[in-house]
């Protein structure tokens, strides 16, 4: 055809092709424990050459008999009792239910409904987070800062029943008193932090407790301290009325609510702080920076054990080729499977001490001491696609002192230059605490000046933005 050079040209390029093993191993690597859980029992359902000796922990209730005191027929009829109870149907409310008709009724901003609505689903059956709050916020929202989540929080922890939304039974106790006109002063304080005093719960002495506090405030702050319950005579009468009040408050006010509507989301890896410093030791799950050591480790709720059927190894002599074809597909099935596991945690424990080290000080000293750090980062280190990364972060939660935080909650952008938003929020903070006593309130240009000198340049608008979540 006139116009057109048809010419043969021979052109190379280099194409990944990932075999069925890759593509399995992935596919593993994105499971959460629970979905990884079920996929081991369905493997070994679809091959009989796969045995699972043990693959996770199973729920189960558990009846504490004592003997001696229980004839046959009594322990049979108190079982045949508990399972009628389990077995009717909860006709309440839930609690979620519960708390979400209420907020419908407030007036709220987008932003604040939206961390409302998270805030409540993140509610076990006692009413306390399951995700540390903090955790929730979408990074990718500016309109959701932390000054809205304490707002809502607050708004929450005062809906009926009173003291849910709140981390553990102090906070709820505590939540409970700040509405209760009829607090004494002294059970304020005791629920303000000093829960511990109430162990044992006895006047005399926790009015000791008390006392020595005082002492040791006014020791170390002198004149210059700011709590007004350091210089209040507490008495004998004022503990009693204390402890008197404080056994009026529920300890689980969400106790008359359905639980059917919850969903549990369990860690699949725990970080503990170690009592000294150890060798690093990634293989072992020890990592450790400045003296400091933690020990990283899977769920104890997936310990599995799995291996080849012995009686696929055996000398199958009489079999026909094509049972022998077969029987050899499946040990190789099997063998692909449990390497493909095996991957999954080894790059799991090893990607979270990456994590771990790199966050070390959110893990030393908690929220608002993230740094920049991105997916790419720990790819990079451990020598992989930024991809097996963003699977290995899908649907996993890491456990800590601080809290159960996603695993993606670490991976975080950068504000300026390489200073992350709770870096900055930090040093904010720092800066107003140190001028607190200058008798002037910091203007936010003077704020930026001083980032300035530290080393972090934002404008004098994002101070103010950050200053007011603080």
């Amino acid at each position: 055809m006139a116009g057109f050079d048809l010419q043969q040209k021979q052109q190379q390029s280099q194409v990944q092709v990932l075999s069925q093993q890759q593509i399995q191993s992935l596919s593993i690597l994105s499971l959460g424990t629970d979905e990884l859980r079920d996929a081991v029992y369905e493997e070994a359902e679809r091959n009989p050459a796969l045995i699972v000796k043990n693959a996770g922990r199973k729920k189960e209730r558990v009846t504490s008999v004592k003997v001696g005191s229980a004839t046959l027929a009594g322990l049979q009829a108190s079982e045949n009792y508990q399972n009628a109870l389990e077995a009717k149907a909860d006709t309440r409310q839930s609690l979620q239910d519960c708390l979400l008709e209420q907020l419908n009724m407030m007036r709220l901003s987008d932003a604040e409904y939206a961390i409302g609505e998270k805030l409540i689903g993140n509610l076990d059956s006692k009413g306390c987070h399951i995700l540390a709050p903090v955790s929730l916020l979408d990074k990718n929202d500016s309109s959701q800062t932390e000054e809205v989540l304490f707002k809502c929080l607050t708004l929450i922890q005062r809906f009926e029943p009173v003291g849910t939304c709140v981390k553990n039974i102090e906070e709820s106790l505590a939540v409970q008193a700040s509405v209760r006109k009829d607090c004494p002063f002294a059970a304020r304080f005791i629920l303000d932090g000093h829960f511990d005093f109430l162990n044992p719960p006895q006047v005399d002495k926790i009015l000791k407790k008390i006392k020595d506090y005082q002492k040791e405030r006014k020791v170390l702050f002198g004149v210059q301290v700011a709590e007004p319950f350091i210089d209040m005579n507490v008495t004998e009468q004022d503990v009693s009325e204390a402890l008197a009040f404080i056994r009026t408050l529920d300890p689980y006010p969400a106790r008359n609510y359905s639980a059917q509507d919850v969903h549990y989301i369990q860690s699949d890896v725990s970080v503990v702080r170690l009592g000294e410093a150890l060798e690093e030791n990634f293989d072992k799950g020890i990592v450790t920076v400045n003296d400091i050591s933690w020990k990283v480790s899977l769920s104890n709720d997936f310990s599995f054990d799995m291996e080849i059927n012995p009686a696929y190894t055996r000398n199958s002599q009489n079999m026909s080729e094509k049972d022998k074809s077969v029987i050899q597909d499946g040990i190789k099935r099997a063998e692909s499977f449990i390497a493909s596991i095996e991957m999954r945690q080894n790059t799991v424990l090893r990607a979270c001490c990456l994590i771990v080290k790199r966050q070390h000080g959110f893990f030393e000293k908690g929220p608002g001491n993230l740094i920049p750090l991105k997916q790419v980062d720990i790819a990079n280190i451990m020598g992989v696609h930024e991809s097996t990364i963003s699977r290995m972060a899908n649907s996993k939660y890491i456990e800590c002192e601080w809290g159960l935080f996603d695993i993606k909650y670490f991976f975080v952008n950068a504000v300026s230059e390489d200073v992350s938003k709770d870096r900055i929020l930090q040093e904010i903070g720092k800066i107003m605490e140190e001028h607190k006593g200058d008798g002037k309130k910091l203007s936010d240009q003077k704020i930026s000046d001083i980032l300035k000198e530290r080393g972090i340049t934002i404008a004098r608008r994002t101070v103010a933005k950050y200053r007011s979540s603080l």
